[in-house]
């Protein structure tokens, strides 16, 4: 008997060393050419936004953590650049492996979605190259004639794709990633209506069906979402739309080249000196020592204040800004009357609500 037991014990501890634990996700893989330098692993969870860095051990990276959720993990470079993004819940146990500076090469392990995603990436690898290049180049918010056509290239590719897979959560993904905030809405609404009622009941489809419920609200009366940032002071303010007839926010970050260019517009409109109107710009910067360093030395007399988590705040994630700057107008209830427009456009508006 005392043999069955011995048996019976191993056993039990080879099934538990394999069975893993499902009520956490890891990713791990050895990721060449990245120099020893680190890399940052940013999600979010219920508790709130997580920033891991991932310090190379001759290229080897891990981490664990807990979501019961479909989560996307951003990666970024040590200098903050966008390196590759995940898709994890509890029980993915996720492996990683290839060049470190060819995130559209990489191959991956132990998740169909993401084996499908990058597989994805692998196939369409030169011109998500050559559209990311030119999205860089175009960060001011000037798209070049060049970036105009890649983005119809690729969003051909992705509509395509999703034609062939309306049941898959990867489409969601792809047009999350590449349609919402660049193709026309008409386009953007026609793809999502030919996805999978399961598809948008999954984590990969959240964002669409925020997108559907922004839509909507934007059809009755868009009010613009809590909005608790953080000033130059360290401390906490919330937007409160009811001080002015009329609210301007600009949304930028010192990390994005060229999202400083609607600084002379914010000028004009506090040079009116009136009270009517409030302006307040938001750094959507990941790092706030980034933001003070920009702007700790300007003498301008608008607000200036910083999104906690920048894109990954729950304000702004609601908004769904994907592209800076970025102009938005709310009146004294806090109804969004216009965004998304130049300044000459968000002018009349402004004029519209501050004037008897």
């Amino acid at each position: 008997m005392s043999k069955i037991g011995a048996i019976l014990c191993v056993c039990v501890l080879l099934l538990s060393g394999c069975g893993g634990n499902s009520n956490e996700f890891s990713v791990e893989g050895t990721l060449n050419n990245l120099g020893g330098r680190p890399l940052y692993a940013v999600y979010q969870l219920e508790s709130g936004i997580v920033v891991d860095t991932l310090n190379p051990q001759n290229g080897y990276i891990s981490f664990k953590n807990s979501s019961p959720e479909l989560i996307p993990i951003q990666f970024y470079y040590f200098d903050k650049t966008p390196f590759i993004q995940l898709y994890v819940q509890n029980g993915d146990r996720i492996e990683l492996s290839g060049d470190g500076q060819d995130p559209f090469g990489l191959k991956v392990k132990g998740s169909a979605l993401n084996k499908e995603l990058f597989k994805f990436n692998q196939e369409n690898k030169e011109l998500l190259q050559t559209w990311m290049a030119e999205r860089n180049a175009s960060a001011s918010g000037s798209r070049t004639r060049r970036y105009e056509q890649l983005c119809r290239e690729l969003q051909g590719v992705v509509a395509t794709y999703v034609g062939k897979h309306h049941d898959s959560p990867v489409s969601a993904i792809l047009l999350n990633d590449y349609l919402l905030g660049e193709a026309d809405e008409a386009s953007c609404d026609s793809l999502i209506g030919l996805l999978d009622e399961g598809v948008l009941a999954g984590g990969a489809g959240a964002p669409l069906v925020s997108y559907r419920e922004f839509k909507a609200e934007l059809k009755k009366d868009s009010v613009l979402p809590y909005l608790s940032l953080v000033t130059l002071a360290d401390t906490n303010l919330v937007i409160d739309a009811q001080k002015a007839r009329a609210t301007l926010l600009c949304f930028w970050a010192a990390e994005t080249a060229g999202s400083r260019q609607y600084e002379n517009f914010l000028n004009q409109m506090t040079a009116r000196d009136d009270s009517t109107l409030q302006v307040i710009d938001i750094s959507l910067d990941r790092d706030s020592a980034r933001w003070h360093k920009a702007v700790v030395a300007d003498t301008t007399r608008w607000t200036r204040l910083w999104a906690k988590g920048g894109y990954l705040y729950p304000g702004v994630k609601w908004l769904q800004i994907h592209r800076l700057p970025y102009l938005m107008v709310a009146d004294s209830a806090g109804r969004v009357v216009a965004r998304g427009l130049p300044p000459d456009s968000m002018r009349v508006y402004i004029d519209r609500l501050v004037k008897p």
